[in-house]
């Protein structure tokens, strides 16, 4: 059931990331939430904490595709600054994909999705639009880089959980047989 279940929630972040072109709300929330989420039903005995790792950047890999896409058609404004992020993020990416060393991405830093989460939704709302206006955008971007370092560091080089290591629960990675 944890296979099923796990296979379902990739199945879902595979098609949620190009509905951003039909339903960009739904797509964007969907996709986050999933990424998010995808390694409770990962960690019960389905994958290796390496198959995970793997995984999920190929399934991130394919969201900020269809990001860096849609930002070219309803992002054009921010379009050429948010492809230098996503293309730096690749460089950390094809990195991570030939070492298999996770610590690396901490040097190539996932500023591309937060910068896009910040032009999107702050081109939606209006009342998120000042955050892109000249007084604030620096500001703004500052914020948002300074989180994802740290965010970064938490996960990538740290590697702290807060299920594991703050709520006690556990995760049950299958072992690597040969």
């Amino acid at each position: 059931m944890n296979k099923f279940l796990y296979i379902f929630v990739l199945v879902l972040r595979f098609i949620s990331a190009p509905l951003i072109f039909f339903w960009p709300w739904i797509s964007v929330i969907v996709s986050f939430l999933l990424d998010i989420v995808d390694i409770e039903f990962a960690s019960q005995g389905v994958t290796t904490l390496k198959e995970y790792e793997i995984i999920d950047k190929v399934f991130d890999l394919w969201w900020y595709i269809m990001s860096i896409a849609y930002s070219f058609f309803r992002l054009r404004q921010w379009f050429v600054f948010l492809l230098v992020l996503f293309l730096y993020r690749l460089v950390g990416d094809f990195i991570f994909f030939l070492k298999g060393e996770r610590k690396i991405l901490l040097f190539f830093p996932n500023f591309f999705e937060n910068a896009f989460f910040l032009f999107f939704f702050s081109s939606y709302f209006s009342g998120l639009n000042f955050l892109i206006s000249p007084n604030y955008l620096y500001w703004s971007l500052a914020l948002i880089f300074a989180i994802k370092i740290f965010q970064e560091w938490w996960i990538h080089w740290a590697q702290i959980s807060i299920p594991e290591d703050f709520l006690g629960k556990k995760r049950k990675w299958r072992v690597y047989n040969k």
